[in-house]
């Protein structure tokens, strides 16, 4: 047995580890991230001058797609953590819709990145799904032929195929990277882990750098057609290599009943909600595993009722009724569940900070309205390539924080823990409310020298203001991310089960998913409340004309409101304790 157990150890140590992390993180996760980035924030710019979509219509088409960038990677979680595991579902997302032979059997149907990809570059090369040319001196998306039904149709098959790419891809690559260090323990891991999460956070932004510059560029100087098939050929490459590296890789069996244990304590709570509780520290009246009597903690207590054995209310018989888990649940599974929702007050609390960073896309159309020249010279910034301001202040402060600055702050206030999770978190709320209102006094500014220009109603014409005054909410919104997001992260990491690690990293997207949804919504309410009696409305098609300091403005309110919010859900939540089911016997300990 014992000889059994060291050949295993030996097995994973030449397997897994630091080696894998670089292609791990640095290729599907990056790679993913590049075509991404590039896609969602130039976008807005080849649905309005190609597709002769006006600006709020394709705000809408965006948001729908990130909703459902973010949405699917909760399915992506469920699959791998409970069915294919991380390696599998990682793998089926980068492929494409061809047959393809992996480690485990040929593969006959895989929607992918890759796909989606190819489909958004054919809207570039074949004829018949190329939108009509109306000319660079048309004053009017009007007068341009809107697309036809093909074209609308296979421009949105490839942002959902994207969508699915990112479903297996995102939530998976940090929990399958967490994996590569199983056979680790100890200080050992925690260093281990430390290098994969400045790995994983630094590759975010790095990512969007090359996406935001090189891509972007291509894409406004060369074209849309080089610009479309780099993601194509970035996307086979990394697939490739992916495969290729499947060897060296540590594969951990999926825990088949850890989802599905979520809907069973749900279902039995409610099918038992008519019987009595057991007395206090009686654990025998509840269901446990391998013999050990414990009694569930006291928070969420109406869930209690799915552990406890209906014996103590009829007289049936308890070993038939236990081997039924839609019957009742074990103590184990109760405390898992207990787990997940506590979370949920602090994790809603974040959706508005996430809704205000949404407004990248009007900020790439202002930015298209405004002065891009980079000092004396001739040389423009792209408008797509804005938001580099917050991806490098995501990657600089999320690369010195732990190295940095946290040491620094530790030198100063004496102290060993200088920022809480949740401390991280209501600081990026702050920063989010401070992205807003600078939003809102550019754009105001923006507008009326717009005005003074005489461009009220020329939508083409260029104000003469340097677009460099974006960057200072592009700031706030990267030490947003930096605080608020990746406090997140680590906040769900540090609470929620072990064997729930994807859902981790999905919960930060499926908040980002409901966070597109309501911007949705509040775009839709705002142009419809703002256009009443024929008015031109705050989203107006030309910025010059509308009030979009006014909508800004709004959406900062909404994040002071939520800001309070927050604060009391940080009031009632209760932090996990260490051992919160109690033995049998001791009765007269505190539950």
């Amino acid at each position: 047995m014992e000889c059994a157990q060291e050949d295993e150890q030996v097995y994973l140590s030449i397997k897994g580890g630091l080696q894998t992390i670089p292609i791990i993180i640095g290729t599907s996760e990056a790679c993913e991230r590049i075509v991404s980035a590039a896609i969602s924030t130039n976008i807005i710019i080849y649905l309005t001058k190609e597709y002769h979509m006006g600006a709020a219509t394709s705000a809408v088409v965006i948001f729908i797609y990130q909703a459902a960038t973010n949405f699917l990677p909760i399915l992506g979680a469920i699959v791998s953590d409970g069915l294919l595991g991380r390696f599998l579902t990682i793998q089926l997302t980068l492929f494409a819709c061809t047959i393809v032979r992996s480690n485990y059997s040929i593969i006959l149907k895989l929607f992918s990145l890759t796909y989606g990809t190819v489909l958004l570059w054919l809207t570039t090369m074949i004829p018949q799904l190329v939108t009509d040319n109306c000319g660079i001196n048309t004053q009017s998306n009007h007068a341009c032929h809107s697309p036809t039904t093909l074209q609308l149709f296979v421009l949105f098959t490839s942002l959902a195929f994207l969508s699915i790419g990112a479903s297996g891809v995102r939530p998976c690559t940090l929990a399958f990277g967490i994996d590569q260090f199983v056979h680790l323990s100890g200080a050992e891991k925690d260093r281990a882990l430390k290098v994969l999460f400045d790995w994983y956070f630094v590759s975010l932004g790095g990512s969007q750098i090359i996406s935001l510059t090189l891509l972007v560029y291509l894409q406004d100087k060369i074209g849309w057609k080089v610009g479309f098939a780099i993601p194509v050929v970035l996307m086979a490459l990394v697939t490739i290599l992916n495969t290729a590296a499947s060897p060296l890789y540590i594969k951990v069996k999926p825990q088949k009943s850890i989802w599905v244990s979520l809907v069973q304590v749900i279902f039995a709570a409610i099918k038992n909600r008519r019987i009595q509780f057991p007395q206090e520290g009686n654990g025998v009246q509840y269901h446990n595993t391998r013999g050990r009597a414990m009694v569930p903690s006291r928070k969420i207590r109406f869930l209690n009722k799915a552990c406890v054995i209906r014996m103590h209310a009829d007289s049936s018989d308890t070993e038939v009724f236990t081997t039924n888990q839609w019957n009742v649940c074990t103590v184990e599974q109760v405390e898992d569940i207990k787990q997940t929702l506590n979370v949920v007050p602090l994790w809603s609390a974040m959706i508005i900070s996430l809704l205000i960073q949404q407004s990248q896309s009007f900020r790439v159309l202002q930015a298209d309205t405004m002065d891009r020249r980079v000092g004396a010279t001739n040389f423009q910034i792209p408008a797509g390539s804005i938001p580099i301001f917050e991806v490098i202040t995501f990657t600089l402060w999320s690369g010195c924080y732990d190295k940095y600055i946290i040491p620094f702050l530790q030198k100063i206030t004496g102290r060993e823990t200088v920022l809480s999770h949740k401390q991280r978190m209501g600081i990026g709320l702050i920063f989010s409310i401070a992205t807003a209102f600078a939003a809102s006094v550019v754009e105001a500014t923006r507008r009326n020298k717009a005005i003074r220009q005489g461009l009220e109603y020329n939508a083409n014409g260029t104000v003469s203001m340097s677009a460099m005054w974006l960057a200072p909410q592009c700031v706030f919104s990267g030490l947003t991310s930096a605080f608020g997001s990746v406090g997140q992260i680590e906040f769900y990491y540090s609470v929620l089960p072990k064997t729930m690690g994807s859902l981790a990293l999905a919960l930060l997207l499926l908040a980002t998913g409901i966070a597109n949804i309501a911007a949705t919504v509040i775009v839709k309410l705002v142009k419809t409340a703002t256009t009443v009696g024929g008015r031109e409305g705050w989203l107006s098609d030309n910025l010059n004309q509308g009030h979009y300091d006014y909508y800004c403005f709004l959406l900062a309110l909404l994040g002071i409101a939520n800001f309070m919010y927050f604060l009391a859900c940080c009031y009632w939540f209760e932090e996990p304790i260490p051992n919160q089911l109690v033995e049998s016997h001791d009765e007269d300990e505190e539950i």
